[in-house]
């Protein structure tokens, strides 16, 4: 799957437009057997300066576990992003079309009391209704850890959504 097979779907995903201001998204974490491992919510707040998007993400595990991470996200050309956090190794290669993103990254992922360096290969869709999805394929050593799944929505297509 490539993100240029997505450049006629709609609705457009823009990055910077979706993510300025407030939105929330509820994700789980399944092993490579498909066991459910973890549940979350995420706050997210986006304020864009010199072209430059920064993403505050504060984490909220079912087990009550915290966590925080910031983004960095430039866009360095008609479809292509870099983003920056603390945990990513590097920098992050996102390319963008039509409905769809593809970020390709390298983490200092947090298990336990320690962390494992791991590969997300993480697909975002645009929905109708401001919906956006999140699939990540987890890889560590090459091998297929684990899957991350995100729904996201914007607070005012919520408050629409309950009328």
């Amino acid at each position: 799957m490539k993100p240029q097979d997505f450049a006629q779907k709609e609705p457009v995903f823009d990055v910077f437009d979706y993510f300025e201001g407030s939105s929330r998204a509820w994700g789980i974490f399944e092993d490579r057997f498909g066991t459910l491992r973890r549940q979350f919510t995420v706050d997210i707040t986006g304020t864009i300066n010199d072209g430059v998007l920064t993403l505050e993400e504060d984490f909220v595990y079912d087990d009550g576990e915290t966590d925080r991470r910031v983004w960095v996200i430039s866009k360095i050309g008609e479809h292509t992003y870099e983003g920056r956090a603390d945990d990513v190794i590097g920098t992050a290669a996102g390319s963008q079309y039509g409905n769809a993103l593809n970020w390709v990254y390298d983490m200092d992922l947090k298990v336990g009391d320690g962390t494992w360096r791991v590969s997300f290969n993480d697909w975002m869709f645009l929905q109708p209704d401001g919906v956006l999805v999140n699939r990540a394929r987890v890889r560590k050593w090459g091998l297929e850890i684990g899957e991350v799944t995100l729904f996201f929505r914007k607070p005012q297509h919520v408050a629409q959504a309950a009328e």
